[in-house]
């Protein structure tokens, strides 16, 4: 398996964009399966001969020749999901930041995530375009590909409201504030908030702030390694609490988390392989 992760090149994209990262797999190679956790981030996913079966809590994706190409939205998963690939996989993956996405799509995200794995074509030339790009043999020039491709469609796209609610969820001395402090704060119903969060997050914010909070501890636990059992629970009110979410976004209480993880790729990466 080749699994590489690339920061966006161009100062624009980087704005909107967190990572990219291209897996391949060989027919030859046994099947790869790992359990992904929620995100904050809008997730797009290209891959070329392949058929993916999808249930709620499975994607499991097998080599097929004689299938299009297939391109997926996943943006409001809220639990872990078992990742399976079965024969020769050549994928390209993009993480769009929070509102990110926003600014290459005619339609608010919601209009694209329609099912559990939503098929997404945003453009006429979409899929076209991402059909070439997957047959470009060098890495960095299809990234380089896919970049020119995304600043192609680049709109303006302004949330004043969200962008300012983002600003202070993500702030690490916000990750317990609870929604009506910050709704007083902002100055706008908690009504309105979650509107604009289903309209183009496609979470609610109890949910998106659930979720940064977890990836901040599984962060602290990485970045302290040495302080094991410690770290990773600081951002939380107490132990339950902490407990409980663990297990609603991963299936497993924090030191088993944490005692299967794997991060790849300079800890962009975190899966838990099976």
């Amino acid at each position: 398996m080749i699994l590489k992760v690339y920061q966006p090149e161009s100062p624009v994209l980087k704005r909107y964009i967190e990572c990219f990262y291209i897996l391949e797999k060989t027919a030859a190679e046994k099947p790869l399966t790992y359990f992904t956790f929620p995100s904050i981030y809008s997730i797009v996913t290209i891959s070329a001969e392949t058929s993916t079966f999808v249930s709620p809590d499975k994607i499991i994706t097998t080599y097929c020749p004689t299938a299009p190409i297939e391109t997926n939205l996943v943006c409001d998963f809220n639990q872990p999901v078992l990742i399976s690939y079965d024969g020769k996989i050549n994928e390209i993956t993009t993480y769009f930041k929070p509102l990110g996405l926003s600014a290459f799509i005619v339609h608010d995200l919601q209009h694209y995530n329609s099912g559990t794995f939503p098929d997404f074509n945003p453009h006429a030339d979409y899929k076209g375009a991402m059909t070439a790009i997957l047959a470009i043999a060098d890495h960095q020039e299809r990234i380089r590909a896919l970049e020119a491709y995304w600043i192609s469609k680049l709109r303006p796209f302004e949330d004043p409201l969200l962008e300012n609610v983002l600003r202070e969820m993500l702030h690490t001395n916000n990750l317990n504030q609870s929604m009506t402090t910050l709704s007083r704060k902002i100055g706008r119903s908690r009504t309105t908030i979650n509107k604009h969060f289903d309209q183009h997050i496609c979470k609610s914010p109890s949910q998106f702030k659930k979720i940064v909070r977890f990836r901040a501890a599984i962060q602290n636990q990485l970045d302290d390694k040495n302080n094991i059992g410690r770290s990773y629970h600081v951002d939380y009110f107490d132990q339950s609490h902490m407990i409980r979410d663990f297990k609603k976004l991963t299936g497993f209480t924090p030191k088993v988390f944490f005692s299967k993880i794997a991060a790849l790729e300079r800890n962009e990466i975190k899966w838990i392989f099976i």
